[in-house]
């Protein structure tokens, strides 16, 4: 496991881009995410199934869009950071054998009840530049110095 440099409040900076994270959706993946959520539906893992039902391949269940997302933040802010909310809204399905590209920048700062909060916007979008995900809205408390 990779560790990852804690950030810290004082040196982020409004506008400051987030290292994008690429993913390649892959049937092991989907699998190794329903396994971890109990998420057996067939569409995730099946690819019989889901061309039965009209579908390329089998999908990618939304909240692993959501627990990439938080990857993406935890990564950025090292082992000190926690992810206190994250909003977003799927608008495109993203299909075994898509690449997809997640993207970020800092969009405010705040300090309350003594905690460094970090606000920033979020967005997915796959290799050919179709949109998966835009304006998600993160919060993420970093360690401060003080």
């Amino acid at each position: 496991m990779t560790a990852f440099r804690s950030r810290r409040y004082e040196d982020v900076a409004v506008g400051e881009a987030l290292p994008p994270l690429d993913f390649d959706v892959t049937l092991t993946s989907l699998v190794m995410y329903a396994g971890a959520t109990w998420d057996f539906h067939r569409y995730h893992y099946d690819p019989a199934f889901v061309a039965k039902l009209g579908m390329p391949a089998p999908f990618m269940d939304g909240q692993m869009v959501g627990a990439l997302m938080a990857r993406q933040l935890m990564q950025w802010g090292g082992g000190d950071a926690f992810v206190r909310k994250l909003s977003y809204r799927q608008r495109g399905t993203v299909y075994a054998g898509d690449s997809i590209v997640f993207r970020g920048a800092v969009s405010g700062k705040t300090n309350e009840n003594n905690r460094a909060l970090v606000t920033c916007t979020l967005s997915v979008s796959k290799a050919d530049g179709t949109e998966v995900v835009r304006g998600a809205a993160a919060t993420i408390e970093l360690g401060c110095r003080s």
